[in-house]
């Protein structure tokens, strides 16, 4: 990988509280051609789960220049809290921050990446060069298909998803103001299965739809979601099966529309329909990644977390989940450090990181690849414990109320499902 001259540095900013920024001092020139030979500059956009573990990774190199780039108006936070407790107001937004990195990023907006050139264009007109680029910007949420919500709703502040802090100020200045307050949740996925639960032990009176009868079936496989369907049932107002049409506010209160003609009344609706990669031009989405996390369209370009899209044996897949984030982050950095000749190869990112969801009375908890992906199995049905294979080799694990046997299995995470198939043929390792 050969080394490029930085040139035109940004202006390097540290977050002043509340949401202001000041000049701390300008990007270093870095000049390898005399007093820095053998320095190599390596950027990272974003500083969230994956940024920050690529940070951390390429930090322990000091022949490596790392810089992270993070837009002027956000300080980098715990996604996990936003719905767990920033919501309902058990931690303030700052409580969210994550630790501050090793450098002082740069605090600006990445406008357009030039693969080619291998340069980075930002906001303030600055431009930055780089021998390796990582791209960790992450995901946002997917929105209700245009049409569906009225101006006038849009514009109450009553309409919102929960993926951000913005996001979870929003619900909670609602909550704050309104007695008792009604809240739709539209999608039962992670996000708005969980929700549901924090929403309803914080006192409101929740109403959570779906399009789908058995909502949740691609997040948690057909069996988990059968189950939450169920506790949803028993817990909150479901309204399932039937898709949301129109979403209009009338006087002070929202009113949605089913397919099949209920309205559902409402003073707050979040929307949970998942996400999808966001990524700065000439992306605008995804990223293709081979299995050590490179893109697969532009070299000396890598990407981890909710924004990269891998492949394997003709089916493309993406995870989406903080732990993920930060083991795909890690491994974006070692391949970068493999590519430089600074260390070994890391061999092709298997996913294993553990992931939860709190819904209800019920603990979801997963690893590796848990969605349509692969065969899914009852290794035991009580506790409920799934196991998905693919190509003959165990890729995930998965269980409701399971945690010790799903952590016992995730050791063999990416081996051969042999074994566990021939135990599972014998009913006597299943508990009665």
């Amino acid at each position: 990988m050969p080394t490029r001259r930085s040139t035109s540095p940004p202006e390097d900013h540290r977050s002043a509280g509340g949401g202001h920024c000041q000049a701390v001092r300008p990007l270093p020139h870095i000049d390898r051609s005399s007093a820095m030979p053998d320095t190599t500059h390596v950027l990272v956009i974003g500083a969230g789960a994956a940024g920050a573990a690529a940070v951390r990774e390429l930090a322990q190199h000091e022949e490596i220049t790392t810089t992270a780039i993070i837009d002027t108006e956000t300080t980098p936070y715990n996604r996990t809290l936003v719905n767990k407790a920033v919501a309902t107001g058990l931690l303030e937004p700052h409580h969210a921050h994550l630790p501050v990195l090793s450098a002082p990023p740069v605090r600006d907006r990445v406008q357009a990446v030039d693969p080619q050139e291998q340069t980075v264009h930002l906001r303030s007109g600055a431009r930055v060069d780089y021998d390796a680029l990582i791209v960790a910007t992450g995901s946002v949420p997917r929105a209700l298909p245009p049409g569906i919500t009225s101006p006038a709703a849009l514009e109450s502040g009553r309409v919102t998803h929960l993926h951000s802090l913005d996001d979870a100020l929003r619900v909670r200045g609602v909550l704050d103001r309104t007695p008792s307050p009604r809240v739709l949740i539209y999608g039962a996925g992670f996000i708005g299965a969980e929700t549901a639960g924090i929403l309803r032990d914080a006192g409101c009176r929740v109403t959570l739809a779906a399009s789908s009868p058995i909502p949740g079936a691609t997040a948690f496989g057909a069996q988990v979601a059968g189950q939450l369907s169920q506790a949803h049932r028993d817990t909150v107002d479901t309204h399932f099966g039937h898709a949301l049409t129109r979403l209009e506010l009338v006087e002070s209160e929202l009113h949605a529309e089913f397919t099949d003609g209920r309205v559902i009344a409402a003073d707050l609706a979040i929307t949970a329909l998942g996400t999808r990669p966001h990524s700065p031009s000439p992306w605008g989405g995804a990223i293709a990644v081979d299995s050590r996390l490179r893109s697969r369209d532009h070299e000396n370009v890598y990407a981890a977390g909710g924004v990269a899209v891998h492949e394997t044996d003709g089916t493309t897949w993406r995870i989406d989940h903080w732990s993920d984030a930060e083991a795909q982050g890690a491994h974006a950095a070692r391949s970068v450090l493999a590519s430089l000749g600074r260390a070994d190869a890391p061999g092709p990112y298997r996913p294993r990181a553990l992931y939860s969801a709190q819904i209800h009375q019920h603990l979801y908890l997963a690893a590796g690849h848990t969605g349509r992906f692969g065969n899914s199995r009852a290794f035991s049905t009580s506790p409920l414990v799934l196991t998905h294979d693919r190509a003959g080799r165990l890729v995930g694990v998965s269980g409701l109320d399971s945690g010790p046997d799903v952590m016992a299995l995730v050791p063999r995470l990416h081996t051969s499902i042999t074994p566990m198939l021939t135990a599972e043929s014998d009913p006597s390792t299943h508990t009665p």
